[in-house]
């Protein structure tokens, strides 16, 4: 019964996105590759790509779990629009993928047998029209049957959404809602925040070019993934020639295929997208450190990156790479081993930070999750979305066909303003922390510095203008207001014993302004949500409307100063807290 209760639970957690695309130059080889390391890993795993029939090894049982091709086939005999072979083809590189991105073998194997299958029965291989009577069909399932179905579908169409990502409106529409725990969207934000911290320190040092080498695609992944929504294997195959200027601007071209079919739903996207100089400067210094490494037919040079062993560097030679069936390109597969090892010897061996089970400690430098390298893709969605960009630019930038395919990212904006939150009221110095770790004597002892209480809780006055106030007093002879709440303001000064004293009304203000930040996301997602849902039949919603566009942007400030008035607030808990423990 246990392992029924965790099954439905892995299934409910089957993510609705897929972090690859289908590409048919580099697709196979990786799945190849992929379901190579599968078989080394697990003995009674047998799945050769060229066979229609795969058996995983089975993690709740001593057995194996096999999936069979052959009825996938089946299922789309009627498409004459299909061809078979490449279609099957597709659907072996989605399931490497799944196998790749941790998924549970006995999920992978739900997925194809009976979520594709039973999706590709129910529309008649992908021919059925009728957005009424599908909708019947799969209402009428079991709410088990509806989930895998739905998600299984919906990850598919998101891998490869040239065969019908029309239909994925119908599948959000109709999914059942999380029922336990909602999947992993991304690690916490003080996780992704460490991260951030200690790869800008580490790429603020004077490196070594072999530690620069190995460790630029990290570099590069995160500060263009970031900015640009790509998937990680977009990131892998942006050609070598993809940086270009034009009126005094600089771009670059991804790697993005152009659409099959026209169909007037889908959006056309964006292969190039502008980027800061600076960024352009960056990616233009590597390619002319990696030259001398010979052919590459990626930006990311695969023979220049060096093997790390004992940690110590060693160049890069040609034995170190004979196991790769194509040195000349970058993989999905090698990132995720470059973001493995910048973890294991950078963050966790380097910088000290320590990797803890549960709730990660608030004031010391650990985390309890890492990155993958799907979570920036994410991240820049929800950034977009908190910007207020109108879906229509979102799909457009994010390389999706249609704005359903960005469905599940505006629920989380929230998500991106805590990290927001975060960075901006946090302090952590990396070299104090560095001294912490190395010293067990003082890993528990998180007290502030009589320094740090002198410049920041007791805030001393920049002249003698204290003109007195309800609470505290104003250092601004001219009075010159610029926030409402004089507690925001960086004029305003309070002593210590009148801090401890009014800490209640502080709490009140500081749940007040929580409640504000809340109220106005609630209100940026409530109007995206009304796009999806009316795009296409009000053309008030349609990202032409100057005034959506306007809408969507209001939104967006205000969400900027609830943040401003809670972090001026949290500036003053900050000093109350510090005030409390040095008593």
């Amino acid at each position: 019964m246990e392992t029924v209760n965790i099954m439905e639970e892995l299934i409910e957690n089957i993510q609705d996105f897929n972090d690859n695309r289908f590409n048919l130059e580099s697709s196979i080889e990786e799945s190849i590759a992929v379901l190579e390391e599968e078989m080394s890993i697990n003995k009674l795993s047998e799945c050769h790509f060229k066979e229609n029939k795969w058996y995983l090894e089975s993690t709740f049982l001593a057995k194996r779990v096999g999936i069979d091709f052959n009825k996938i086939r089946e299922s789309i005999q009627f498409n004459k629009k299909i061809d078979a072979i490449e279609f099957i083809n597709i659907v072996k590189c989605w399931t490497a993928s799944l196998i790749e991105g941790g998924y549970n073998s006995n999920v992978v194997a739900k997925m194809v047998n009976e979520g594709l299958k039973d999706f590709l029965i129910i529309t008649k291989g992908l021919t059925e029209a009728n957005e009424d009577e599908l909708a019947d069909t799969l209402l009428n399932l079991s709410e088990s049957k509806k989930r895998i179905v739905c998600n299984s579908a919906l990850n598919f169409l998101d891998y490869f959404p040239d065969l019908g990502e029309d239909y994925a409106s119908l599948l959000y529409s109709v999914k059942p809602e999380y029922q336990g725990a909602k999947a992993r969207l991304l690690p916490p934000s003080k996780d992704i925040l460490i991260f951030s911290k200690v790869l800008e320190e580490y790429f603020s040092k004077d490196l070594s070019e072999l530690e620069y080498l190995k460790w630029f695609p990290i570099w590069l992944w995160w500060n263009l993934t970031m900015l640009i929504p790509m998937r990680p294997s977009e990131y892998c195959t942006i050609e070598r020639d993809c940086l270009l200027q034009k009126d005094g601007k600089f771009y670059i071209k991804l790697p993005r295929h152009k659409q099959k079919f026209n169909n007037r739903r889908n959006i056309q996207v964006l292969d190039k997208i502008s980027i800061p100089e600076k960024l352009y400067r960056k990616i233009e210094e590597y390619k002319e450190k990696t030259e001398p490494y010979g052919r590459t037919d990626t930006l990311i040079s695969y023979l220049s990156i060096p093997h790390f062993v004992d940690k110590r560097y060693f160049p890069t030679t040609t034995s170190f790479h004979d196991n790769k069936l194509n040195p000349y390109n970058y993989s999905i597969n090698i990132l995720r081993e470059n973001l493995k090892s910048f973890y294991e010897y950078i963050v966790f061996g380097e910088y000290n930070v320590l990797q803890v089970e549960g709730e990660s400690d608030i004031e010391g430098l650990s985390l309890t999750q890492k990155l993958r390298p799907g979570d920036t893709r994410h991240l820049a969605f929800l950034n977009l979305n908190r910007q207020g960009y109108h879906p229509v630019e979102i799909a457009r930038i994010g390389g999706h066909n249609t704005i359903y395919s960005q469905n599940h990212y505006f629920n989380h904006v929230s998500n991106f303003v805590d990290l927001e939150i975060l960075e901006l009221i946090a302090n952590i110095d990396l070299d104090s922390y560095k001294n912490k770790m190395e010293d067990s004597e003082t890993k528990s002892d998180h007290s502030i510095s009589v320094s740090f209480i002198e410049k920041y809780v007791l805030r001393p006055p920049m002249g003698d203008v204290k003109i007195k106030l309800r609470d505290g007093y104003c250092t601004d002879a001219n009075q010159n207001c610029k926030v409402e709440d004089c507690w925001e303001c960086d004029s305003w000064r309070i002593t210590e014993e009148e801090l401890i004293e009014k800490q209640d009304i502080l709490a009140q203000k500081l749940k007040d302004s929580e409640s504000g930040i809340n109220e106005v996301v609630g209100n940026l997602t409530n109007l995206y949500k009304g796009i999806y849902n009316n795009i296409g039949k009000d053309e008030f919603y349609s990202s032409d409307n100057p005034e959506i566009r306007n809408e969507l942007i209001n939104k967006s400030k205000r969400i900027d100063n609830a943040i401003r008035k809670y972090i001026n607030l949290m500036k003053v808990k900050e000093r109350i807290d510090s005030i409390g423990n040095k008593r």
